[in-house]
């Protein structure tokens, strides 16, 4: 059977514009079909993941992130939202492990250490919690300095409290006021 590329292409596109659009069923039916007319396209499976967590679908996004992951396996977007669907059906062990697969292709991603951090926090995994806050800490400053964002008004607020939580949890307090 000959692989129309074209028509899969015309599918996973409306599936992304119908994505955009907040009509999740429809797209993924529309990624469903473009799967089924090219099944060697990981962008579709990628898609079809990110939609399927939307509906929180997760079983079913793992699955589809993982095809996309064999067919692309340098993919950091497809392990980081391998390690979220994961992290989000309290296996934090495996997402610990697709975490650090994203961060090896790009350890610049703040969003990354920060659930990876999330992660080690819910492990009770505390000195690398607060390691992979810091992180996305540091990563995150640097960008709003290069971004221009004016000192002292942090976008990564959420990693200054969940790490205050952390140096709570291990009894640090002094450390945890400064965070909050």
């Amino acid at each position: 059977m000959k692989i129309d590329e074209n028509l899969s292409d015309v599918h996973y596109n409306l599936g992304n514009a119908l994505y955009l659009n907040e009509q999740i069923d429809d797209a993924i039916i529309h990624y469903q079909r473009a799967i089924s007319l090219n099944p060697k396209k990981p962008e579709s499976f990628y898609n079809l993941g990110n939609a399927l967590c939307v509906k929180q679908e997760y079983e079913q996004a793992v699955k589809n992130y993982q095809i996309a992951l064999e067919l692309d396996p340098h993919n950091a977007p497809a392990f980081y939202n391998l390690g979220n669907a994961l992290y989000m059906l309290n296996k934090f062990d495996e997402s610990v492990k697709y975490y650090n697969k994203a961060l090896e292709i790009n350890n610049d991603s703040p969003e990354c250490h920060f659930n990876l951090a999330s992660a080690y926090n819910d492990l009770q995994q505390y000195k690398f919690a607060i390691k992979h806050y810091r992180i996305a800490i540091d990563i995150q400053e640097k960008k709003d300095r290069d971004g221009g964002v004016e000192e002292g008004k942090h976008a990564n607020v959420d990693a200054y409290v969940c790490l205050g939580n952390v140096y709570e949890a291990i009894h640090e307090n002094a450390n945890a006021v400064k965070m909050y």
